[in-house]
C-alpha cells in the first residue's frame, strides 16, 4: 500500500505522517529556497499542535544568516542541546531535496543526495505522528517511502516463501544510493 505524496503545501503547514515513523520509513522533501530567505524549519512532531507546541522529536532549522542547520528536540516545551555542525548545504534561490530516514537508533538526514547528519533519538520514534514546515521556503513535494511498518513483533513460525525463495534483504529505503550506503 503506497501513501500518496503531498504536493505544494501552503506554508506554514501541519500534516499527519501516514503510518507514523518506524525503521525503514523515509520522508522526501523537495522545494525551493527563496532568494531572500532567512530561515525555515521542518519538524517531526509528536502531535499536530503548534501553539502550545507538541513535543518535537527532530527540529531541522535551516538558518541562512548563521549558515547552519540546527538540529534539536523539544520535550514539555523545553528545548534540548542544539547540534549545529555541518554548515549550510542549501543555497538561497535554488531548489533542494532533503531525505529523512528513520533507523532504530537515529534519524539520518541527507541533503541534495549527500549524507548530512545523524540525529540519535532523544524522543522515541514511535511517538512521531506529524510533520510541520514553517518559514521562508516553498515546498513542492513531500513523499513517504520505505518499508511498511511491522505488523507483529514475533512470528510463530517461519514464513513460507514458495518456489522463488526468500526475498533479498533490504537496507533502508529503495531508490537512494547515497554515500556509504546510508539510505
Amino acid at each position: 500500500m503506497s501513501v500518496p505524496p503531498i504536493y505544494n503545501p501552503v506554508i506554514p503547514c501541519v500534516h499527519t505522517i501516514p503510518g507514523g515513523m518506524y525503521p525503514g520509513r523515509m520522508i522526501r522533501f523537495q522545494g525551493t529556497v527563496p532568494p531572500g530567505a532567512q530561515r525555515f524549519a521542518i519538524n517531526f512532531q509528536c502531535g499536530p499542535n503548534t501553539d502550545p507546541r507538541d513535543d518535537i522529536a527532530l527540529h531541522l532549522n535551516f538558518r541562512f544568516i548563521e549558515m547552519c542547520i540546527v538540529r534539536n528536540h523539544l520535550t514539555a516545551m523545553n528545548w534540548g542541546m542544539e547540534e549545529t555542525s555541518g554548515g549550510m548545504p542549501l543555497v538561497r534561490g535554488e531548489s533542494f531535496e532533503a531525505l529523512i530516514l528513520c533507523e532504530p537508533q537515529s534519524l539520518k538526514v541527507a541533503v541534495n543526495g549527500v549524507h548530512f547528519c545523524e540525529f540519535p533519538h532523544r524522543t522515541p520514534f514511535q511517538r512521531i505522528s506529524h510533520l510541520t514546515i514553517d518559514g521562508d521556503v516553498m515546498v513542492n513535494f513531500i513523499g513517504f517511502e520505505g518499508a511498511q511498518p511491522p505488523t507483529q513483533m514475533y512470528m510463530s513460525e517461519p514464513p513460507a516463501y514458495g518456489a522463488y525463495g526468500a526475498p533479498p534483504p533490504a537496507y533502508g529505503a529503495p531508490g537512494y544510493g547515497g554515500p556509504q550506503g546510508f539510505y
